[in-house]
Formats: C-alpha cells, structure tokens, sequence
C-alpha cells in the first residue's frame, strides 16, 4: 500500500483504519505516515487525514510516536499550522512526557493558543490540559496559568468545552497552589 495514495482517496473511519491496520507496529511504514503528517503542500486534505490516522495510531500504539515528539513540538511552533494538525498534536502532547528542553517553548506556545479566542475550542482545551502538565514540574506557573484559565472562563464566546475542561484544571490548581 502506498499511504499517500491511501489518503488521497477519502476521508473516512473505514479508510483510516485500513492504514492503521497496513502500518501494524511497522516503524517504517508509519515513518511513511508522518511523512504525509508533515508534507507541506498547498492541499490540506493528506496532511489533515494523516493528522487524524496519526492520532488514532497514537491511542493503539503510542511508542510508534515517540521518535517524532521532537518534530511534533517544531511543527508546533510554526504560525502557519493548519487547524487540523495543530489540534492532533495537542491531543498526543497531553498524553506524552514533554522534554525538560522542550517545556519551555510548549509552554509559551500552548499558553499562546489557550489565550487566543479565535483557535478552535479543541486546541484551547487541549493547550490547557498540555500547560498543566508542564506546571507540575514548575509549581510556579500554577498562579499564572490559574489567572489564565480564569481569563479564559471569563471570555462572553467562552465555549462549553472550554469552560469545562478549563473548570476540571481550576479545581486541581486550587487545591496545589492552596497547599
């Protein structure tokens, strides 16, 4: 099977879980898969559709995805990142040991993308859960990201899922910052 070809065709669960199925735990043939996660090309539909298989891989085989956490955080950074791609990296990077190196430039990021009313509710919400964890081995952030969440609850278009995800993170930051 040549993956790129594979999600040309469509975008469906079915055709999904045939390359998940041809990848298996082959550590070369989901390179071919992120290799069409980070093609940059002028139609979206590949890399968003090797977004969404890379994060169903992540959920049944997360170590095929730890060689490219390093990358995932360099695509992340970058300002011109389709929603897609930058909502499917958030969702692997809170289920995923972050790099002392690399805290630092999530954090700034991800509170970038918390912040900002525009972004998708997922990437607000997933920003928020990829902050906290970051705050666990910095406790001095906790006050900060507490004011910011509440910043963010307080927004008039301030969504449901972001509301609620931010109230979860509120309450476990108001017991550790209390302590």
């Amino acid at each position: 099977m040549n993956i790129f070809q594979q999600l040309e065709i469509t975008h469906s669960k079915e055709n999904s879980l045939k390359v998940i199925d041809y990848i298996g735990e082959d550590q070369q043939k989901f390179g071919e898969l992120m290799d069409c996660f980070f093609m940059q090309t002028k139609d979206y539909r590949v890399p968003q559709r090797a977004a969404h298989v890379v994060s169903l891989t992540f959920d049944k085989r997360p170590e095929l995805l730890i060689p490219y956490i390093p990358k995932l955080i360099q695509e992340l950074t970058r300002k011109t990142l389709r929603n897609s791609l930058k909502r499917n990296i958030l969702r692997i990077l809170q289920f995923c040991e972050i790099d002392e190196k690399d805290r630092g430039i999530v954090y700034d990021r991800t509170f970038e993308l918390m912040s900002n009313p525009q972004e998708e509710i997922a990437v607000r919400a997933f920003s928020m859960t990829v902050l906290y964890k970051i705050s666990q081995f910095y406790p001095e952030l906790k006050p900060e990201l507490k004011s910011a969440i509440l910043y963010v609850l307080e927004e008039p278009c301030s969504s449901p899922g972001v509301r609620s995800r931010g109230n979860n993170l509120l309450k476990k930051l108001n017991q550790e910052v209390s302590e």
